[in-house]
């Protein structure tokens, strides 16, 4: 399927290029990545249950609850607390699915946690498509995108974010690709 060929090329691209594309995206590029990320390390999890390797299917498990723990801790709560809140419960029923999946074994539970990635995915793609068509910043966007705090940025090597979006800094701590 094409979402199984992109994989498969963004892990076979050099870490150059992923480190690029990192830190030119736009903020919502930034947020569909992660979303992204999350979703293939539950997949990769579920195909090594299949494979009856339970330790990397931890190990998969664990990378996507913490970019799931990123979303949740980048959601920008200075705008729209009651759209925030929406999506902090939908970020940690993800969270909490992904490590009920991890605990019990339960492929279910990794199932729904998926199929709300899905959706966020489809979402962000509609937003990065829009954001592209227009100029000027997307209030819904600004508040469900990361906020970043100037140094935080620089830190992470990230452009300024004087517009009131922020990229994650978790990519300095963990990788989207592996």
């Amino acid at each position: 399927s094409p979402r199984h060929g992109k994989a498969a090329r963004m892990s076979a691209l050099p870490q150059s290029y992923l480190e690029t594309e990192v830190l030119t995206a736009p903020p919502q590029k930034l947020q569909l990545m992660m979303i992204e990320a999350a979703i293939r390390f539950g997949r990769r999890a579920a195909g090594h249950w299949q494979a009856g390797e339970n330790d990397q299917a931890c190990e998969a498990l664990i990378r996507a609850q913490k970019i799931v723990t990123e979303l949740v801790n980048g959601l920008n709560r200075d705008e729209s607390p009651e759209l925030v809140g929406k999506m902090a419960a939908v970020y940690l029923f993800v969270f909490r699915n992904l490590m009920e999946a991890s605990y019990q074994r339960d492929r279910e539970k990794l199932d729904d946690a998926l199929r709300v990635l899905e959706v966020e995915r489809e979402t962000w793609r509609q937003v990065c498509q829009r954001v592209g068509r227009e100029s000027g910043s997307d209030s819904a966007a600004a508040v469900l995108l990361p906020s970043l705090s100037t140094t935080a940025g620089a830190a992470a090597g990230f452009p300024d974010a004087s517009a009131g979006f922020v990229a994650p800094d978790a990519m300095t701590r963990f990788s989207l690709d592996a």
